[in-house]
């Protein structure tokens, strides 16, 4: 099936890469193909600076029309060579704190962040855990920066007649990436060469972190493991692949499927669940009458549970407005509002106002599995707190007033609703009919299943897959 299939604007995202990856492929700094840490903010940036229309009538038709679903991976990742390492040390994001200190001694793993707050976090939560924050390792490189501004000015040079690749503006903008790209590499050099490394575990390959962790560490013959961060929608296709570590391991055999069908070989996919979701099964949570206790909620009422989800501007206004409208019109229920971690509170409680049995919390202030043992109803757009509530045996019901990233309802997991009167309509049938409950509690339960593994063990299958990359040195 030819990408195209999938909607225009997937096909050209896939002409843009494929030239970028091709032009670039002579300019590398630490060994690595610079074009494989940019590609996603390239993406970005020309789609902003000229978009699909201009970019499909004046360069991209012809080669948006050619590429093959089912070859994305061999345009655009490959295999490499990896060293066996079975004694190496572990190089985690330090969000793995939990895990490696469950089955790994401390001198087998080492915890790195990006930032300090998260470094804070995980102190104040974990202060058992040694953690490293990376912005402690960055150091400026300008002569390194130089040359390669240089190759890459003698390379655009070349591309005059390219009308976004040879432009000005494009140049401006890769030049202006490579300060950041020089000391990320750098750094992540610097602290592979300190330790002795048998694996890299990461939680993405598009943000700055992890793929500065995975492509250094395939630079150096060290195997990788990126886990799967959120559900995973055609859609975002780009935001998944390339997969750039040497193995991706993903919540359930659906999601291991989408990769398969666009090109990735078997043995770069593992099915080893979310680690994070092993915490639903393994622990005790606070019950309905503990929680509104101790956040004074009245005991006749019912909870909703509403997780929120980062969006632009007007489409947050939008999809909170319909939320709360929805549920504000049956008058025994009271909603916290949990936050997704990069939002602040003044926009929902700005929103949330006009609604005394409505409370705004931060991400950690109040537990999400807490407040989902409590629940008796979930509501979100598209978060993967979704799939949490399924597993809590919450009722769930999407609010999609225009088209989203991923749709539940259109997978046919959850009834969704449009508007305030048709989430009230759900809501109230949900809180009030015990038929319609188990109703939607069934339709949610085959998605679960194929998307996400919830035996409790995932963490054990994580470890278990880096011990065997390091042994084995990769999967090729």
């Amino acid at each position: 099936m030819k990408l195209i299939a999938y909607g225009e604007q997937l096909a050209y995202y896939g002409a843009i890469l494929k030239r970028f990856f091709t032009l670039f492929r002579p300019v590398t700094y630490q060994n690595v193909p610079i074009s494989k840490h940019l590609y996603y903010q390239c993406l970005g940036f020309i789609n902003h600076r000229w978009g699909l229309a201009w970019s499909k009538k004046k360069v991209f038709l012809e080669k948006m029309h050619e590429l093959d679903a089912g070859q994305l991976f061999s345009y655009f990742d490959e295999p490499y060579v990896c060293k066996s390492n079975p004694e190496g040390i572990f190089l985690m994001r330090s969000g793995f704190g939990d895990i490696a200190s469950l089955f790994l001694p401390p001198e087998r793993y080492y915890l790195l962040s990006p930032f300090q707050a998260e470094v804070d976090v995980i102190k104040r939560n974990r202060p058992d855990l040694s953690v490293h924050n990376i912005e402690n390792f960055l150091r400026p490189n300008p002569g390194a920066v130089r040359d390669l501004e240089k190759k890459i000015t003698g390379l655009l040079e070349e591309e005059k007649q390219d009308p976004i690749f040879g432009s000005p503006h494009f140049l401006q903008w890769v030049l202006g990436r490579l300060p950041d790209l020089v000391t990320r590499f750098d750094a992540v050099q610097r602290i592979i060469e300190k330790l002795n490394v048998g694996a890299v575990l990461t939680i993405s390959s598009i943000h700055w972190f992890g793929s500065a962790l995975n492509l250094i560490a395939r630079a150096n013959q060290i195997p990788s493991l990126t886990v799967q961060h959120g559900i995973i929608a055609d859609s975002q296709l780009f935001c998944h692949l390339p997969v750039l570590a040497t193995k991706k391991a993903v919540w359930g055999k659906g999601t291991k499927e989408w990769y398969l069908k666009f090109g990735t070989p078997e043995t770069r996919v593992a099915v080893t669940g979310s680690p994070r979701f092993d915490m639903i099964f393994n622990r005790e949570w606070s019950g309905q009458e503990s929680l509104k206790k101790r956040l004074r909620i009245d005991p006749a009422y019912k909870i909703a549970v509403y997780a929120t989800q980062p969006l632009g501007g007007a489409r947050i206004r939008e999809v909170v407005a319909t939320t709360l409208n929805g549920l504000n019109r049956i008058e025994d229920l009271f909603v916290l509002i949990m936050l997704h971690p990069y939002e602040r509170k003044e926009l929902y409680q700005q929103l949330a106002a006009a609604n005394e049995r409505c409370r705004v919390f931060s991400f950690g202030e109040v537990s999400l599995y807490d407040a989902l043992n409590a629940a008796d109803l979930f509501v979100t757009s598209f978060s993967t707190a979704a799939l949490e509530a399924m597993m809590f045996n919450v009722p769930v019901v999407t609010v999609e007033p225009f088209p989203l990233n991923f749709s539940y309802g259109k997978s046919g997991a959850v009834f969704a609703a449009r508007t305030a009167e048709e989430l009230a309509f759900l809501a109230r049938r949900v809180l009030s009919e015990e038929e319609f409950r188990q109703e939607v509690l069934e339709k949610a339960r085959p998605f679960l299943k194929k998307h996400c593994v919830t035996d409790g063990f995932s963490s054990r299958r994580l470890v278990r897959e880096m011990e065997n990359l390091s042994r084995c040195g990769g999967v090729y």
